[in-house]
Formats: structure tokens, sequence, C-alpha cells
């Protein structure tokens, strides 16, 4: 039993402690000298990278030399020269996205804008305009709306669509009303939406706008617009009326169409007339 533990303990025991201790202090070494190369390594291209840069940012060549403006159809070129004539000769590194973000967005036609820079001396922009829903007039001027019934730019002979319906006396919540009120037609039924010319509200449901086809001012609901005025034309029609002929129509009344004729009749005609469209089409 001695015998064999005395066998076991020199079997465990290292034949040459030195040389394992030597073995241990060269691994290290090793070790250590590998961290050391990483850190170099690491360290010289940082100092590298930081060179360069500040190289790129003091260079000549990385001076911006051109503006390329691209999606732009209603914005003047007069106004985005004027926003972006600044960063000409900024270095392209150093130039402040989030600045020409908000210079070339003050611009009112402009919804967003996407930028790119490419060396070495191009800054390209693309800008994504607003579409205009309607025409908003107030205290004698005229913008353009869009559809959250923002006003962004005036009304101009030479950019947008001047022929979009006009939304009068309203501000706030009653502009978006309209506004919403005109999206929901134009999505629904175009060949009405084209014949507003000019809608109001009218509180606390309602609006009053303007029929350009039969000329003539027309007060309805907004829950039931489009079936009460296909309800107002049926009755035109088979009343013979022509543009102009009526006052006004008032469709506000649930199963009747009142109207205000104009044509030459006997003097009891021209009171209002209140007409079931179910007697039209019996």
């Amino acid at each position: 039993m001695t015998a064999q533990l005395e066998t076991t303990e020199r079997f465990l025991r290292p034949i040459d402690v030195d040389r394992v201790r030597r073995n241990y202090r060269r691994m290290q070494m090793q070790r250590l000298m590998a961290v050391a190369l990483n850190a170099v390594l690491v360290a010289a291209v940082i100092i590298a990278a930081v060179v360069l840069y500040r190289r790129a940012q003091s260079d000549a060549r990385f001076a911006v030399r051109h503006v390329e403006i691209t999606g732009a159809l209603h914005t003047t070129r007069a106004d985005l020269e004027r926003v972006a004539g600044p960063y000409i000769g900024m270095n392209l590194f150093t130039l402040d996205i989030a600045r020409i973000r908000r210079d070339v967005a003050s611009l009112g036609w402009v919804s967003r804008i996407e930028i790119e820079k490419k060396l070495p001396d191009t800054l390209r922009i693309h800008v994504v305009e607003r579409t205009p829903a309607a025409l908003a007039g107030e205290d004698g001027r005229i913008a353009y709306v869009d559809e959250n019934g923002t006003a962004f730019a005036a009304l101009s002979p030479s950019t947008g669509d001047a022929d979009l319906p006009l939304i009068t006396a309203a501000r706030g919540a009653d502009l978006v009303r309209c506004v919403m009120l005109l999206r929901r037609l134009r999505t629904a039924d175009p060949e009405l939406y084209a014949r507003i010319s000019e809608i109001r509200p009218v509180p606390p449901h309602g609006v009053l706008f303007f029929d350009r086809q039969l000329r003539m001012p027309v007060y309805a609901n907004e829950e039931d617009l489009p079936a009460k005025w296909l309800e107002l034309y049926a009755i035109a029609r088979a009343e013979r009326f022509s543009a102009g002929e009526i006052a006004y129509a008032d469709l506000r009344f649930e199963g009747r169409v009142v109207l205000k004729p104009l044509r030459t009749m006997p003097a009891a005609a021209f009171a209002p007339r209140t007409v079931i469209p179910s007697e039209i089409t019996n």
C-alpha cells in the first residue's frame, strides 16, 4: 500500500520544476506581447482615422461645389437656391444636416426632404412636396391647405392648382372639417366633388357650398350630403331647372329638399318650395 502511494506521488510530481517555471514565464511574456501589439495596432488605426478625418475636414477637395435638388415641382428654383446657396463652399463632412433640413423645410411647399452627400463635392437634396387639398380664404388672402388643414403657401398663378375648392369663413376645427369632407367626396364621388367651387362651415355639422354646375348655393349636412345631392339633381332635371334658375337649395331636412326658384313664375312660386323626392320618382 505504501509503495503504491509513493509511486503515485512520484508520477504527479514534476520532473524539472525550474523548467516548468521558465515555460510559464515565457507564456506570460508571449501573452503580454500579444496584448501590447494589439493595443499598438488599435492606437495606430485610431490615430490614422483621426488624422484622415481632420485632413478631410480641412481639405479643399471636399468643399461643396454642387447642390443637386430634385422632386421640386411648385417650389421655385429661386427659393431653393436662396436656402441652399449658403452651403456652397462648406466642407462636405462638417455640414449640419439637421440645419439643412430645417432651412429647406421652411419653404411652404416642402413636406420633407432626403439628403445625400456624394464625394467629393456634391450635396444632393430630394424634396417631397405637400399635396394641396383645397384653398382657404381669410382676411383677403387665399392660401393652399393640405389634408391636415394646414395653410402652407399663398395662391399663385404660377404654382399649384387654382381650381381647387375654396374654403371660406373657416378656422381651426371648422377648416379641418371642411377639408375632410372634401377629401371624402373626392374619394367617394369625384363628379360631385368637381361641382363644388366654394364651401363654408355652418354650425354645428352643416356646410354651405356653391354648386358650379347649377350655379347656386346649397345648404347640406355632412353625413348624408352625397345622397341628398343626387336627389337635388333628380329634382332639377324633373322640374327642368337650368343653371342659375334656383336661388338656393336646402338639403338639411330629412326626406325632403327645399328649393327657391328664380325663373319667371306666379308670385306664389317665389316662396321656397318643399319637394319630397318620392313625388319626383312616382
